[in-house]
């Protein structure tokens, strides 16, 4: 087997500028990517046809929450804008506003919008928060209002009524009466999607699958050259033939991990969590899944040209399927969803994430691992079946 092993790294110095460019490649697009998604805020388009004093408050509420980049406009443009798709929404502050917030009348706003998205539904949340606040702080005010011009009736009642609910409505900000800490139970640590933690995973996985792929396909060099069959027919067994390459592979495939989980850890600051066990079981659980994968296309593609041509295609399908790109919680077609469930990159991120950016533990890791290794002995099955039988031929 340690004659078989020299080979193949002997081999792998012809291509170490894989190894080189891929881990260069994840690491760059991590952190254009993540820093890109973390910066990003939806345009919502405002359009106040009220022109009032509340809302006026009630746009500079809406600012203050750095969940959207607003923008005023008027209703025509708004419209051409959103058809366009130039902005996600825009948020229609109908007349009467104003009197339906001194009267705790039903607040009608309007929005104009070509779907319903996540984005949509925490605009809704947020505007339904602040005409909630700013009803109750219009009656504090009006009750304040009423007793001190009884008192006082010199005083000038609506600008009581006005210093009141800016009172109010400041206090709102620096009093609040509750506040809400969102802990994942028996972890203690503090949680939320994180687009850089994401992107890390996924193209570290994407990048390092071809590189993988690519080393246990250096068995195509010895059948397309025929050294294949006579390393077979020589004293050399099956299993050091089989072994020693996979080892090899295995063994690269790893490394690469390891410096990327080394590099997001140092250079781009990324928290791998509290069980980095864990991740490291899971990426070797994926390590092996994605070197078996790549023996079994060795086993049917019959040259190198071939699986550089076949490589990619299954690569990058499987990884947009399996989440690399995007979080699955975005995705509602259940075909899709499905799909991914056969994919090893969405058990790997899914073992990897939960543990970095939901905050749990070594317990998530367990099935993704125990799924992963499954499927890389049903690739390692059929790819050294689809070898001999080759072989025989």
């Amino acid at each position: 087997m340690l004659s078989i092993i020299k080979l193949r790294i002997l081999r792998l110095k012809d291509d170490y500028l894989v190894f080189v460019f891929m881990t260069a490649m994840a690491i760059g697009l991590t952190a254009i990517f993540g820093i890109s998604f973390n910066t990003y805020r939806p345009t919502v388009l405002v359009v106040d046809e009220d022109k009032s004093t509340y809302s006026e408050y009630f746009i500079n509420e809406l600012k203050e929450n750095n969940a959207f980049n607003l923008i005023d406009s008027d209703i025509n443009n708004a419209v051409i804008e959103v058809e366009e798709g130039s902005a996600t929404v825009a948020l229609i502050i109908n007349e009467g506003f104003q009197s339906d917030i001194e009267n705790s009348s039903d607040i009608n706003l309007g929005l104009v919008k070509i779907k319903d998205d996540t984005v949509i539904v925490t605009l809704k949340e947020i505007v339904s928060s602040i005409t909630m606040k700013m009803s109750g702080s219009v009656k504090i005010a009006d009750v304040t209002s009423e007793f001190i011009y009884s008192v006082k009736p010199e005083m000038n009642k609506e600008s009581i009524k006005l210093s009141t609910y800016e009172n109010v409505m400041d206090a709102w900000k620096y009093k609040n009466p509750m506040s809400v800490t969102t802990t994942i139970a028996l972890t203690g640590i503090d949680t939320g999607y994180d687009g850089l933690i994401h992107s890390m995973i996924g193209f570290t996985i994407f990048f390092s699958m071809y590189t993988m792929v690519f080393a246990i396909g250096t068995i195509l060099y010895d059948k397309q050259y025929k050294t294949w069959e006579r390393m077979v027919i020589s004293p050399v067994s099956k299993f050091s033939i089989f072994g020693g390459s996979m080892i090899v592979a295995y063994l690269t495939g790893a490394v690469q991990i390891g410096v990327l989980i080394f590099c997001g850890k140092y250079l781009l600051k990324i928290d791998w969590g509290n069980s980095l066990s864990g991740v490291i079981m899971v990426s070797a659980a994926f390590v092996f899944a994605v070197t078996s994968l790549g023996l079994m296309m060795s086993g049917v593609i019959k040259t190198q040209a071939q699986l550089g041509s076949i490589a990619p295609i299954v690569l990058t399908s499987t990884a947009m399927i399996g989440g690399c790109m995007w979080p699955l919680e975005i995705v509602n077609n259940k075909v899709l969803l499905f799909l991914a469930e056969l994919t090893p990159q969405k058990w790997a991120i899914q073992g990897i994430e939960n543990i970095a950016s939901k905050g749990m533990g070594f317990e998530a890791a367990i099935l993704p691992t125990i799924v992963l290794l499954i499927m890389g002995a049903i690739y390692f099955t059929i790819g050294v079946k689809s070898l001999s039988i080759s072989n025989s031929k």
